[in-house]
């Protein structure tokens, strides 16, 4: 069996190749990418862990990781791996990782500009890594794509907002090599780098001054047609100086534009170099000339070539350079080369070919003419002129341009020089060129009328008259050749060219030759012929021996003829002048001028340049160099030769010093002073910029040209004189001084190397001597730098300046020791109290030289001069005079000590000069810290030198610096000044933010340097007690522990591993280190309470769980120190509180620290003393929910959209700190918390009761109150009377005036009574009237109330499993409602249902909402009892300072009945609040639930009851305002009279009148009885409603009253029959109230509601009561109406009983109401009847904790539920019903009232409207469907496409339960099978039913959704067959129902659905009458609803179908939008 065996070194790191998910329980995930730490191998298994997540180690296969090469260290249990990779390509992986989980949540967060940017980045630096792991590439490629990763990086992270990495040439700094002030001098340096890269990520150059500069130029396409061969020459012109400033670059193309040679086909480029900073101001441009090669007179006719070519003039192209610059700065690295089209224009004139170039440039187009061409690139199709070229700029040195860009060098690129010397000579840049110009020409006609066409061949002759070969260049890119021609001019005598040439003559034949011109004509006559008709002729040198001079040269024109043979040159070089200037003058012109005879008239001009390093034209430099010829003439010489210009010096240099020397060695007396000035001279010239490269020159002949053995005395005299000369003299010598000082480097080689020539020849003599001369030398430089005089001052600077550039000279004949002395005493003999600046700033230049010179790395050296060097650092630092200078000198100290240390051999070396720099600066450095100013930049530097001066400080050096302080006042101090100054490092003030490298060194360092000095503070401290620097101590300590560089888990994962790789996580020993020192106090702990306890505090909640650990028994600790010494630990505890509200306020602490400070100080106390055990447990308790509280309210205000979280989280910490623990300061920081938000809010009630609360504290006294953060110094009445004023205003805005006035009252009463302040008593006493008038007048919208369940443990403490009751917005609907909720808890599941939840939701870790509506129960019942009350003061009580609140839900008990209201009972939930609504929240906690049962003759009375109350309310509301409309009037009449005929009583006659029911429940006797009563009473309710109806009613509602009063007398007749005098008194009273003409008048008197009729024996109708109400056989009218509210006698069915009609097709069995209730349509009043006793209200089960007992009437002994199920209208009077007079028993259960209507939006004209403002039980549809002659118990059939409507409410709306947010149409789809199912059978009341059972108290039913469009009306059907109803078994009248299901459930966060609604179909409220739903449109509006087309009847009778057509035509109805109409599907 295979057994595990660790790896090998090889197989350790691994990286994972594809996604493995294991399914072992001990293996390890795996994503592609991840890395792995491989530690065991079995069999195809490794073992092991991944890099992200080390805690978990497991097994995966080896087949998913690809194994790396890797570095192990440690092997064994503590091994850690590291990838042996390119360090650039692992920085660029950990940079991706890092990069990618930000650019995913720049995505989130939508930057998008930025996640774009960061992407192309990303995906750069994928493709360059994958670049540099090809290992394809050379070392320069290599080394530039590092450079361009690395400054991509910095970008990208300087744009994410990440740290600056320090780079050292791309490379991330080694930190353990490095010292603080170096790393600090590293940050610099990258941050420039960093703020100098490109948006793009590519490295701007540094704008460091560059010399020299190259322009790369390529020829890419010529696009002229030329016909023939082509020369084409680029050159740069000057167009301000009208010149060429470059040679020319020579192209040769055949005809069809390729090059001749083959080679450079695509390499047509060249340099154009060694352009100065002066060429680039210039106005350059790009010149190209362009010659055709062939016929005199091109044809393009002709295709044979000539035999002879001649080079003729074609054309010209000019750009200018600046496009080139231009185009080059908008370019982005790597991008190709910008290419540019140079235009070829051609001159009218072929004679203006030699300015052709500036009339183009200056634009005279008129003698020009732009050449055409057909050339197109691959890129466009366009005609193009001319030819495209590229041009790019590159800076530096040419042999640094090569070395960097080494590919463009390689193709064979041409170098194209300057005309003359660059502003940079190179030492090496040998050159001998002369550059001849053609200028112009002057020829004689000879008698011809056409002129010559004159070609100019020039050759180079030798002295001996040959010429020589290939020394002519017409441009570089071509070969040399032997002679030049000329293009030629057609028929032109004068001729003009503007072509230069140059010569490249070796230099040993320069001497002696000659150039030699011949003129040609070039006939077109005779073909092939050119005939020579003169010669001129020029020397190359002049007779003095200089070359031609740079300028014009006239020459002289000679005849000859063809057959003249030059065979000798000195037969015109002898005997002919060649210009005017020539020596040989006449007698040339006697001897050559018979054979070659001059003309006048004929002239040759030429211009010539030359550019040579060996070549001179200057004289005085020719006299020195020939200094023997003429020796009287050698001072002249000398003096003359600093005249020379520097070029010419600089380029015979080697001579000129040969020369100067020697005339030295000739006469030291009398040559020697001015051979040292013209020495000085020299040496001075080259340390200018030009020359500077050729102090390497002067460098290479001292060391290896110089021959002056005896030189240096001389030179030592000479520096001598002139240094003492300057003391004495005036400001001439001076600065001849400053001059020599200048050159003092060079002056010293000269002296030292002569020396040592001296030395090797004489073996060594006379060394003394020179030693000798050679102090006396430093005694005068000591002398002059000792000399405090203002005029030496700048030969002082001068020689402190160059002062350091002679020790390694030194060193050749000095030793160590003697040097470092030399240099001390010059040093030292500055003196230190003097007050020149410059001075002093020059020597600490010269001391920051000498450091970091060579010589003091040498330990002898060092030691003497580190002591001077700190003798002068010290002294300007403690002045604080050059702080930046002296710091950067101890800044290089620190720095190559830091070197030194890790050389092993130097460890005791270094500890001295640590321990000198310690002694010399630690104690300075520390007091300037303190000083110092922050902002300035010498700030950041001086604490890198502290830090590394502490960095390099060991423990013997602390113990050392410690033992040196032996005074305890001084130690304090010390101590003292030191804890002050770690405490402003700990601050990070000096560096910046991303700086996190610098910023975790230092912490490091402090950390150290803490750990020595605590050792101090306890050895010395402690028995003699320091309280101030314990305090310091602790104080520093707590800032180092909480700083935000320290706070590990707020960085990135990347940040986070790179910090614990390098220093772990340094508040671990930080925090023991505090909690030693705390242990180690004793008896002075006592000192530190309760001020530590917030620093512990602080510390103990760093989330670090060892730490946190360790530090929480520190608060036992104190607590027991507290209660031992006082008694108590009461500051402890207050303490505690204060700072931890702070402290979580600042994000710190989390779950797990409560849970650890409970458990650890719990367990703590328990086992301490009892005296105080339990307080202590007691206070721990507090303290933790004191934590969960503050938690819950940190992560409640992180959002704004929990802002209701909020105010219940601040309210939650208000009452803990009120009532737990008694914070008065804490309780009034949170209710102004709390005010604030609601002031933000806009909850103005709920801002007025906030401040309340602080009001309540305060009283009516002239006590003086503190200033706090909200009010003045004030009297405490004033403040109470401030914060009243700001109540009352508050209560104003909210309209909640019934609050404001006894506010008003109590202010009006201390202003009359108290203070006398009666004009504020005016102010409030209107303000008080003008409350009450608002009461009033204004429209104060109602708001619901709804239940809402927390459940589940994710919920914030303060939530938790917890039920409130919350006050909605005005006109809010549940669905916006829960809306709301579902912003606040996006991760919430809302619960579809109210049923009790089980534990297992309860303890879950899911968050459960459970929401519906809940009725308000008012406390003030006598008021809403008094009918008298108005409405507007009324409508207040019943939603307002209410505490008790009820929600129903049906429950069906018993067997299955088809009467569902046999066994509907009601569960009603009684809800009492913690404190009244409205207060200071809009919401409040359930304190108490109790649950009581109604049964359903309880509930058939409370619906009769409700709906009696609200007709008689309306009733009274027309009868007292007449100008009311009769809209809801109407409908509520319909609806119950309609209902009746229909059969809806007889339900509760089937249900509760019958003898069996009786017989079973004879405890319902008296209900039963009271029921029947009702029934009675509604009759006369009716009767007085038809009557004020007829009164009110227009003319277009006529006919439905005429239907009305049809169906009422029907219905009178089936219960009481025709025998009844009242029915047939009231029959005769509607006839005639019914009468034409008396419906359409209003008389002057309505008649009041009629009283209850007197008890009467027995009648036919009272008989009736006791037997079945029905069948009894009405005639009604047919007429058809629509209300929008259910009949109030009639109970609708639970939601069990719903089920679409199978007869609805199956797109519209999903038709339901609108639930969506808008402002308009949604009730006003939703609370329970105001005129019930509170107590009747909630009768069942009596409670004393709720103050609910039962109410029983006096002469029954059954208790009646008052609570009203449906909503009636406010106003009813208070008649108690059932009675059937004023002698009846009157009951002590009075029935419910509801609040006013608002009124209906829009209405029928003339008729009702639809409209759910109405405060009915429900909004729905009616449909009355009346049968003339037919059997009540029969019902109508219905044909087959007819549907029974089933009708529930909407859970979302009206049931109470709320849906899962947000909403989207409310559509729902029934199940089909709930018909069927056993629960159809139950009847509800006339509240809405959910599918869950749940009941909404306000039974609101939704109206139908508004269609899109209005359809057509459909044809009126005449007939229906009858058919017997398949859904109840049996033919009659059946209950009707909301067709609804519950929202789809959703997922969490995500929105749930609602199933679509078919179109064509709709879902109406129905009694239990036979009602049916017609699959037909319905119009509806936001005013009105009907059917478009009335309900089909069985009509048997023809007269009465008119009748009911004509009504149902009466009724108005919208105008029908044209629609398609939808087919039924039948």
């Amino acid at each position: 069996m295979a057994t595990w065996s660790p790896t090998p070194p090889h197989k350790k790191y691994g990286v994972a190749i594809d996604n493995y998910v294991s399914k072992l329980p001990c293996g390890v995930n795996l994503q592609i990418g991840e890395t792995v730490q491989i530690l065991e191998e079995c069999a195809g298994w490794y073992r092991g862990f991944s890099l992200r997540n080390k805690e978990k180690k497991g097994v995966f296969p080896a087949s998913y990781v690809h194994l790396k090469e890797a570095k192990v260290e440690n092997i064994g249990q503590y091994e850690t791996v590291s990838p042996v990779e390119n360090p650039t390509v692992l920085e660029v992986t950990s940079v991706l990782r890092e990069w990618g989980q930000m650019w995913k949540r720049l995505y989130v967060e939508r930057h998008s500009q930025l996640f774009h940017t960061v992407k192309k980045l990303m995906l750069e630096l994928i493709q360059m890594r994958r670049q540099l792991m090809s290992g394809t590439l050379t070392q320069d490629q290599i080394r530039e794509l590092k450079l361009r990763i690395t400054s991509k990086i910095d970008w990208g992270n300087r744009k994410l907002g990440l740290d600056l990495v320090p780079r050292i040439d791309g490379e991330v700094v080694d930190v353990d090599r490095t010292s603080a002030v170096q790393l600090y001098q590293v940050h610099i340096r990258s941050q420039q780098d960093t703020q100098n890269s490109s948006s793009r990520g590519t490295v701007r150059k540094s704008k460091k001054k560059v010399l020299s500069h190259h322009l790369y130029f390529i020829l890419k396409n010529f696009a002229c047609n030329v016909g023939e061969d082509t020369d084409i020459f680029f050159s740069l012109y000057d167009a301000i100086e009208n010149k060429f400033i470059s040679e020319r670059f020579h192209v040769k193309l055949t005809k069809n534009g390729l090059p001749v040679n083959v080679e450079r086909l695509h390499s047509l480029s060249a340099f154009f170099i060694d352009l100065g900073n002066q060429d680039l101001a210039r106005e350059l441009y790009m010149v190209a000339h362009i010659f055709r090669i062939g016929k005199m007179v091109y044809s393009s006719g002709e295709s044979k070539k000539s035999s002879v070519q001649y080079r003729r003039p074609y054309g010209c192209a000019v750009m200018s350079i600046q496009e080139v610059l231009v185009a080059q700065a908008d370019q982005s690295e790597g991008q190709e080369d910008k290419e540019f089209l140079m235009k070829v224009y051609s001159c009218n004139n072929e004679n203006e070919m030699w300015q052709l170039h500036e009339n183009i440039i200056r634009k005279q187009l008129g003698k020009v003419n732009l050449q055409g061409s057909s050339y197109a690139n691959n890129r466009s199709s366009r005609d193009l002129t001319g030819m495209v070229v590229s041009m790019s700029l590159l800076h530096g040195e040419l042999a640094q341009v090569r070395q960097e860009n080494a590919f463009l060098f390689n193709k064979g690129v041409t170098l194209v020089r300057k005309l003359g010397f660059s502003d940079v000579i190179m030492p090496g840049d040998i050159r001998n060129d002369l550059y001849v110009t053609l200028e112009r020409a002057e020829f004689e006609k000879g008698g011809k009328t056409t002129g010559k066409n004159v070609e100019v061949t020039m050759v180079v002759l030798g002295e001996d008259g040959e010429v020589l070969q290939e020394c002519i260049s017409l441009g570089e890119g071509e070969l040399y050749t032997s002679e030049y021609q000329s293009y030629v001019l057609y028929h032109n005598n004068n001729p003009r060219w503007g072509e230069t040439i140059k010569l490249a003559v070796p230099i040993d034949k320069f001497y002696g030759s000659h150039l030699r011109f011949e003129f040609r004509h070039c006939s077109t006559k005779d073909k092939d012929v050119k005939k020579l008709f003169a010669f001129a002729f020029t020397p190359l040198m002049i007779g003095d021996g200089t070359t031609l001079q740079d300028r014009q040269h006239e020459l002289f024109v000679y005849k000859c003829e063809e057959n003249v043979k030059f065979h000798s040159p000195a037969m015109y070089l002898t005997n002919l002048p060649s210009s005017g200037e020539d020596t040989i003058g006449t007698i040339g012109l006697s001897e050559g001028g018979a054979t070659f005879p001059r003309s006048p008239k004929e002239t040759f001009v030429i211009s010539t340049v030359v550019c040579s390093t060996k070549l001179t034209q200057n004289v005085d430099l020719l006299g020195l160099l020939k200094w023997k010829a003429h020796p009287d003439r050698v001072q002249d010489t000398l003096q003359r030769l600093t005249r020379v210009d520097g070029e010419d010096i600089v380029k015979f240099l080697h001579d000129i010093l040969d020369t100067l020397f020697a005339i030295m060695d000739e006469n030291t007396e009398k040559y020697g002073k001015q051979v040292f000035q013209v020495l000085v001279f020299i040496i001075d010239m080259l340390h200018s910029e030009k020359f500077q490269h050729f102090r390497e020159v002067l460098d290479t002949y001292i060391q290896k040209h110089f021959a002056g053995a005896l030189v240096y005395k001389e030179l030592i005299a000479s520096f001598k004189r002139t240094l003492d000369t300057s003391v004495t003299s005036g400001m001439d010598k001076q600065e001849q001084a400053q001059n020599m000082l200048k050159a003092i480097e060079y002056i010293f080689k000269f002296i030292i190397q002569s020396r040592v020539l001296y030395g090797r020849a004489t073996c060594g003599q006379e060394a003394e001597s020179f030693k000798d001369d050679f102090m006396t030398m430093f005694t005068s430089i000591n002398r002059v730098l000792a000399q405090p005089v203002e005029a030496l001052l700048q030969v002082q600077v001068t020689l402190l300046k160059y002062f350091h550039s002679i020790y390694d000279e030194l060193l050749r004949l000095f030793d160590l020791h003697e040097v470092a002395r030399f240099i001390a005493n010059a040093v030292d003999s500055i003196p230190l109290d003097h007050n020149m600046t410059l001075l002093n700033q020059t020597k600490l230049k010269c001391i920051e030289h000498t450091i970091k010179a060579n010589i003091f790395r040498e330990t002898v050296s060092r030691a003497i001069l580190l002591s001077t060097c700190l003798r002068h650092l010290s002294h300007h630092m403690r002045q604080k005079q050059e702080l930046k200078l002296g710091v950067a000198a101890v800044g290089d100290i620190i720095i190559l000590i830091q070197e030194l240390s890790h050389d092993q051999s130097m460890s005791s070396v270094v500890q001295e000069n640590v321990q000198l720099l310690v002694d010399s600066l630690l104690e300075l450095m520390f007091q300037g810290v303190m000083t110092i100013d922050r902002t300035g930049e010498v700030a950041g530097h001086y604490v890198s030198c502290l830090i590394g001066l502490l960095g390099l400080m060991n423990e013997e050096h602390y113990r050392c610096l410690l033992e040196g302080l032996t005074d305890r006042k001084k130690l304090r101090d010390f101590l003292l000044r030191i804890f002050i100054v770690f405490r402003e490092l700990v601050k990070q003030d000096h560096f910046p933010r991303d700086w996190v490298t610098m910023r975790m060194l230092t912490n490091n360092v402090v950390l150290t340097a803490l750990q020595y000095f605590s050792q101090a503070l306890t050895e010395t401290f402690l028995f003699m007690f320091d309280q101030q620097l314990w305090s310091s101590y602790f104080g520093l300590a707590v800032a180092f522990l909480t700083q935000a560089s320290l706070q590990l888990e707020s960085f990135t994962e990347a940040k986070r591993n790179k910090i614990l790789e390098k220093y772990c996580d340094m508040r671990v020993p930080m925090g023991f280190e505090i909690l030693s020192m705390w242990q180690s106090l004793g008896e002075h702990k006592l000192n530190f309470l309760p001020g530590m306890v917030g620093s512990f505090l602080e510390i103990s909640l760093v989330p670090e769980t060892e730490l946190r650990k360790a530090l929480i028994p520190v608060f036992h600790d104190m607590m027991e120190c507290e209660q031992a010494t006082r008694g108590s630990f009461k500051e402890v505890e207050c303490e505690m509180i204060d700072k931890l509200d702070i402290l979580i306020s600042q994000d710190k602490g989390d779950d797990e620290y409560r849970e650890l400070f409970h458990s650890i100080l719990l367990d703590r106390v328990q086992i301490e003393n009892a005296d105080w055990q339990e307080t202590a447990g007691s206070f721990v308790n507090s303290m933790t929910r004191l934590l969960e509280r503050l938690l819950d309210y940190r992560h409640v205000m992180k959002g704004s959209e929990n802002r209701d979280k909020r105010m219940g989280c601040t309210v939650s910490l208000l009452h803990f700190y009120h009532s737990d623990i008694q914070r008065e300061e804490m309780y009034i920081r949170y209710i102004y918390k709390l005010h604030d938000m609601h002031k933000e809010a806009e909850n103005y009630t709920e801002a007025g009761f906030t401040l309340l609360l602080h009001a309540h504290m305060l009283n009516w006294t002239c006590l003086m109150l503190p200033d706090d953060e909200w009010y003045p110094r004030q009297q405490e009445r004033e403040r109470k009377e401030k914060i009243y004023v700001m109540v009352i205003e508050y209560f104003d805005k909210g309209k909640s005036w019934e609050n404001g006035i006894p506010l008003c009252k109590e202010l009006a009463e201390q202003y009359e009574k108290k203070s006398f302040e009666y004009a504020k008593l005016s102010h409030i006493l209107q303000t008080q009237a003008h409350f009450f008038e608002n009461i009033l007048t204004e429209l104060r919208p109602e708001r619901p109330f709804y239940r809402v369940g927390y459940y589940g443990k994710k919920f914030p403490f303060f939530l938790r499993n917890k039920t409130f009751v919350y006050q909605g917005q005005p006109y809010e609907k549940i669905q916006d409602f829960s809306q709301r909720l579902q912003t606040e808890f996006p991760n919430a599941s809302f619960m579809t249902h109210n049923l009790p939840l089980d534990d297992e939701v309860i303890n879950s870790d899911v968050e459960y909402i459970q929401i519906c509506k809940a009725t308000p129960v008012p406390n003030d019942s006598e008021i809403l009892q008094d009918q008298t009350v108005p409405e507007k003061i009324a409508s207040y009580y019943r939603a307002n300072n209410i505490d008790t609140f009820i929600f129903d839900r049906p429950v069906h008990k018993g067997g299955k009945d088809e009467n569902l209201f046999k066994n509907m009972w009601l569960e009603r939930t009684i809800m009492v609040t913690t404190s009244t609504l409205p207060g200071i929240l809009k919401w409040f906690e359930v304190k108490s639930v109790q649950v009581v049962e109604i049964s359903p003759i309880e509930t058939a009375i409370q619906t009769m009851d409700n709906m009696n109350k609200e007709l008689r309310s309306l009733i009274h509301q027309h009868t007292t305002d007449q100008t009311r409309g009769v809209q809801i009037l109407s409908m509520r009449l319909n609806g119950v009279i309609d209902a009746a005929v229909n059969g809806g009583i007889s339900k509760y006659q089937e249900a509760f009148f019958e003898d069996d029911y009786i017989n079973a429940h004879p405890e319902d006797q008296q209900l039963v009885q009271r029921l029947k009563g009702l029934v009675m009473e509604q009759v006369s309710v009716l009767e007085s409603g038809l009557a004020i109806h007829g009164k009110l009613a227009p003319a277009e509602v006529v006919p439905l009253h005429r239907k009305m009063v049809e169906m009422f007398t029907a219905m009178k007749a089936s219960l009481a029959g025709q025998n009844s005098p009242s029915l047939w008194h009231t029959q005769k009273r509607l006839s005639v109230a019914s009468a034409p003409g008396a419906l359409g008048q209003r008389s002057s008197s309505i008649p009041s509601i009629p009283p209850s009729p007197e008890k009467k024996p027995a009648s036919p109708l009272s008989k009736s009561l006791q037997s079945p109400l029905f069948p009894v056989k009405t005639t009604t009218s047919k007429t058809y109406a629509i209300s929008t509210q259910p009949p109030a006698s009639v109970p609708t069915t639970p939601a069990s009983a719903v089920a679409p009609s199978p007869l609805l097709p199956e797109k519209r069995r999903n038709s339901t109401p609108n639930t969506n209730n808008t402002p308009a349509d949604t009730p006003v009043n939703q609370s329970v009847p105001t005129h019930v006793s509170r107590d009747s209200v909630l009768r069942h089960g009596s409670d004393p904790s709720l103050g609910i007992t039962r109410t029983q009437s006096p002469d029954r002994t059954d208790n009646i539920l008052t609570r009203s199920m449906d909503v009636i209208p406010y106003g009813t009077t208070n008649r108690h019903p059932g009675t059937g007079s004023q002698n009846s028993p009157r009951s002590s259960w009075a029935g419910p009232t509801v609040g006013p209507p608002i009124p209906p939006r829009t209405g029928l004209k003339g008729g009702f409207s639809l409209n759910s403002t109405t405060t009915s039980s429900a909004s729905s549809i009616t449909s009355s469907v009346s049968q003339a002659g037919g059997d009540d118990s029969v019902p109508p059939a219905l044909p087959a496409r007819v549907k029974r409507a089933s009708a529930v409410s909407l859970q979302s709306l009206d049931s109470g339960l709320a849906p899962s947010p947000p909403l989207t149409p409310n559509r729902a789809v029934p199940t089909p099978a709930s018909l069927q199912s056993s629960d159809t059978s139950s009847i509800s009341s006339t509240s809405s039913t959910d599918t869950n059972g749940s009941v909404d108290s306000s039974t609101v039913p939704p109206i139908p959704p508004k269609p899109s469009k209005v359809r057509p009306l459909p044809p009126v059907p005449t007939t229906l067959e009858p058919q017997v109803s398949k859904s109840f078994g049996r033919q009659g009248p059946q209950p009707a129902f909301f067709d609804c299901t519950p929202l789809v459930p959703a997922k969490s966060g995500q929105t749930p659905r609602i199933p679509e609604i078919p179109e064509g179909s709709q879902s109406v409220y129905m009694s239990p009458s036979s009602v049916y739903m017609f699959p037909t449109s319905v119009y509806m509006s936001p005013s009105s609803v009907s059917l478009s087309s009335p309900p089909p009847l069985v009509e048997k009778k023809k007269n009465q179908q008119a009748t009911a057509q004509q009504t149902y035509k009466s009724v108005p109805r919208p105008v029908p939008t044209p629609r398609k109409s939808v087919s039924d599907n039948r």
